[in-house]
């Protein structure tokens, strides 16, 4: 039999329709429909030994076969797709959970026994916590924006998959080296760190992590991941928001689950694959209000959104006030109604005496006004036409902070599920952004009142003053202003004696009466302690001082009521403000002015004049020279001798300092001294003056001088220095002198603000072996008191007790009462100031060790100190 007997023809006829769908549902071989005879109105091909005829009825046969074509590659397509959909999770996108194990398990069925991979178990830390607040349908927003960043950090090659609800696998293939997974973890990390979960930082992203390691931890899909899945757990238990390896655990078969496969499983919720309104709202919420920095515009987008949506007359969010009074804060609705919160304060007024009126899970509607016989507001709903609403409340903690209220002013509505767990799943997404925003309102409202006011008076800050007077002067051009700086004298006195809380009061007292409307004050602040600020307009600088002397009267009366026996007084420094300089100027200016009457008896208010201007001018002279002069070595140390009384032999010296500039200029340490002691400068200058004096005692010794010690006053901003001491030491020890050639004095005030830390200082001097004195004792800073705790070798009797010529009964009384006290203490006594022999004479027969002062030698050059101190030495 040849071919053509072995054919049979078919006899039935297709139509193109017909030919078609057969086609596409079968596997042509290249060429068949190629082969074909063409009769009439039908044509004939061959295939599979069948003669088809297919009818075409006029057509254009070649057009035909090509839509054959097209339709058996759309239909291969689909297929396709359909396979891949097949092999991914529906949700992310990523490979699901069987098919992930199937590649794996073929990958590694033919992967070489010297390769290395990497299988890891990624889980999302509190995930639940973001369901639960920010709704189902956010999380299923988030998690998908965390797969398409996980396909962003890996190669085409890698595998991943979702497993759980909120668990990935990653396999890494062809690791080369263990930090490679552990850059890939921190990239992970990164991931989750980045990924937006609305503007509440108690939602933010973490992820644990658990690995496994081909070939080490197992050779196949399951030996892998029951390790990843025991590096997890650990990881979890002990290392929350970290990553682990299975072979770094001890004890790791305790952490082995046979049945770990199982348990990772993908849970639908209600919200997981619901309506596509609320994939599209999520969505939508989530791109704009992670892209926009102006979240109020944000919000009113999502509104006008969602009651387009919804099909309904408005919708608006009410929100608490500061007063807890629900305001309407954002208001949507139809182009043909004007939008105006102001009409709906009578309903947020409803809503704040019927806030119980939500249920369990915050919902409040009514389908129908006409049909509402409750007690929330029927008349404020039919006044606003308002037919149906629906609303959602926003809670924080359990307490009521506003709500979204959608309502429908054409027609009676019964609100479905629908509706109702859309609207829920919007507010759970406003609340995030609203609650955030307004703490963080809140808490800029916080730091512009720290900022801006005082916490205790309420008065404005030095900075809002400044600003405040700025304008003032601005609005006000052709009228003279002043600046008055006032405090209350020994205000620290009165918190000592009557308390803090009273002193407190106190300033809040003085505060009210500076800011009355009676004063004719325009600005006061408290910049700080008892230091207030006015600005007052200025006619005439007599009418300005008795009216601040008044206002001194008045507070001091006042207080004395309050306060029997306590006496008040408002010393206060006056500058006039020129417009052409800064408002610091003039408040420097009364500054000063204030300084210069502190503890004055004649007045309690002084302008700041030319004089004082003078002195500024002097101090700024000072101020821009001191550096400079330090490295000119411009100041210079004198010595002033101490005598021995016993025999009028030299015992010793003070080093005190000159300026003398390069014009040969001297400047008094009075000049300066003070000014460094204020800006700090004093530290540089005396460790300078240090550094000299040991220069001297070291060339002393090298050249075998006689040798007396030299006592160097120390500043009290040295002891806010724990190193001082230390440096000091390494200074002697770098020139090799003994440390009892250097004595150390601290002035007997030091011990007013600090005496703690001086006692500290003078028994750690002492322990070393340095000399150390107490200078100007007597000075009026219980004295006495300190004299029991000083652990010190030399007590400097105050000038001050013989300074105005022969001394008086009751001087040489106090004198002799203080050296016989130190001589029963182990402590040698010097007396400073001495002028005249009268004075010399009594300090001998009350057996005073020491003395200094004009009578035997003022403060002299180091070179003439040398001849002095030869001259004693040859002459004994």
């Amino acid at each position: 039999m040849d071919g053509k007997d072995k054919i049979r023809k078919k006899r039935n006829l297709y139509t193109k329709e017909q030919l078609m769908d057969f086609f596409t549902n079968i596997t042509l071989p290249d060429g068949v429909i190629s082969n074909y005879i063409e009769k009439d109105n039908y044509i004939e091909f061959i295939y599979d030994d069948t003669i088809y005829s297919a009818l075409i009825d006029g057509g254009n046969w070649e057009e035909i076969r090509e839509e054959m074509f097209r339709q058996k590659e759309r239909k291969l397509k689909e297929s396709y797709r359909i396979k891949e959909l097949e092999k991914q999770d529906s949700l992310t996108r990523l490979f699901n959970k069987e098919y992930t194990r199937n590649i794996i398990d073929e990958f590694l069925t033919a992967s070489k026994p010297d390769s290395h991979h990497a299988l890891m178990i990624v889980d999302i830390d509190n995930f639940q916590v973001v369901n639960e607040n920010l709704g189902y349908l956010f999380g299923d927003t988030v998690l998908v924006n965390i797969a398409d960043s996980l396909r962003k950090i890996f190669y085409d090659t890698d595998i991943a998959g979702r497993i759980g609800g909120d668990e990935f696998l990653i396999f890494l293939k062809n690791i080369a080296n263990p930090e490679v997974l552990k850059d890939k973890a921190e990239e992970i990390y990164s991931v989750f760190r980045n990924t937006y979960t609305g503007e509440n930082t108690n939602y933010s992203m973490s992820c644990s992590i658990g690995i496994g390691v081909y070939p080490d931890d197992g050779l196949d899909f399951k030996q892998l991941f029951f390790k990843a899945d025991a590096a997890l757990i650990y990881t979890r238990e002990n290392h929350k928001n970290y990553y682990g390896f299975y072979r770094e655990i001890e004890d790791s078969g305790k952490y082995i689950d046979p049945n770990c496969y199982e348990k990772y499983k993908i849970t639908k919720t209600r919200a997981y694959g619901s309506n596509n309104f609320d994939k599209e709202i999520t969505a939508f919420a989530f791109d704009i209000m992670s892209r926009t920095k102006d979240v109020n515009s944000a919000i009113n987008l999502l509104l006008n959104k969602v009651r387009a949506q919804f099909d309904c007359s408005h919708i608006c969010i009410m929100e608490n006030s500061i007063n807890s009074q629900l305001i309407t804060t954002y208001l949507s609705c139809k182009d043909e109604l004007k939008p105006d919160k102001s009409k709906f304060n009578n309903l947020t007024i409803e809503l704040n005496d019927n806030s119980s009126r939500f249920d369990e899970n915050g919902i409040f509607y009514i389908n129908n006004i006409a049909e509402w016989n409750g007690n929330f507001g029927f008349d404020t709903l039919n006044t606003l036409h308002i037919q149906a609403l629906l609303q959602c409340g926003i809670f924080e903690n359990g307490i009521l902070k506003g709500c979204v209220s959608i309502h429908d002013n054409e027609k009676p509505r019964y609100w479905t599920q629908y509706e109702i767990d859309s609207l829920v799943t919007i507010a759970k997404i406003i609340s995030s952004y609203l609650l955030k925003m307004r703490a963080s309102e809140r808490a800029n409202e916080q730091l512009y009142r720290i900022k801006n006011y005082d916490a205790l008076t309420g008065l404005p800050s030095l900075h809002k003053f400044k600003k405040d007077v700025s304008k003032l002067l601005a609005d006000n051009p052709g009228q003279k202003y002043a600046i008055i700086y006032s405090d209350i004298t020994q205000f620290k006195y009165i918190n000592d004696t009557l308390g803090y809380d009273v002193g407190d009061r106190i300033l809040c007292d003085l505060a009210m009466l500076l800011s009355g409307d009676g004063t004719r004050m325009e600005r006061v602040s408290r910049i700080s302690e008892d230091n207030f600020l006015i600005v007052s307009p200025l006619m005439d600088e007599k009418v300005l001082t008795d009216n601040i002397l008044l206002m001194n009267e008045q507070f001091n009366i006042q207080q004395r009521a309050k306060y029997p026996g306590t006496k008040f007084i408002v010393a206060s420094g006056v500058s006039v403000i020129d417009p052409a300089e800064d408002i610091s100027v003039a408040i420097d200016n009364a500054n000063v002015a204030r300084k210069s009457i502190k503890n004055s008896s004649k007045t309690n208010c002084k302008f700041f004049d030319n004089s004082m201007k003078v002195k500024l001018q002097r101090e700024a002279e000072i101020t821009n020279s001191m550096e400079q002069a330090l490295k000119n070595s411009e100041f210079i140390v004198y010595l002033q001798p101490k005598i021995g009384l016993t025999d009028n032999n030299l015992v010793g010296a003070e080093a005190l300092v000159r300026w003398k500039k390069n014009d040969n200029t001297l400047i008094s340490p009075n000049d300066f001294i003070p000014i460094f002691e204020r800006n700090g400068f004093v530290v540089n200058l005396d460790f300078y003056i240090y550094e000299e004096v040991c220069k001297v005692l070291h060339y002393w010794i090298k050249n075998n001088f006689p040798l007396v010690p030299i006592s160097v006053n120390v500043s009290r901003i040295h002891l806010n220095d724990e190193n001082f001491v230390n440096e000091i030491k390494k200074l002697v020890d770098h020139y090799e002198i003994p440390y009892h050639l250097l004595e150390l004095e601290l002035t007997e005030s030091i011990f007013l603000n600090n005496a703690e830390a001086a006692l500290i200082t003078m028994k750690k001097l002492r322990k070393l072996g340095f000399g150390v004195s107490i200078d100007d004792f007597g000075a009026g800073y219980s004295s006495l008191n300190l004299l029991k705790n000083m652990e010190t070798d030399v007590i400097k009797l105050d000038k001050e007790f013989f300074g105005k010529g022969d001394m008086q009964k009751e001087e040489q009384i106090i004198v002799s009462s203080i050296i016989s006290m130190a001589k029963q203490l182990n402590m040698k006594v010097l007396s400073e100031g001495v002028e005249t022999q009268t004075q010399s004479d009594f300090l001998k027969t009350v057996d005073c060790d020491m003395a200094q002062g004009y009578l035997y030698s003022k403060p002299v050059p180091v070179e003439d100190f040398e001849i002095l101190m030869k001259d004693t030495y040859n002459k004994n």
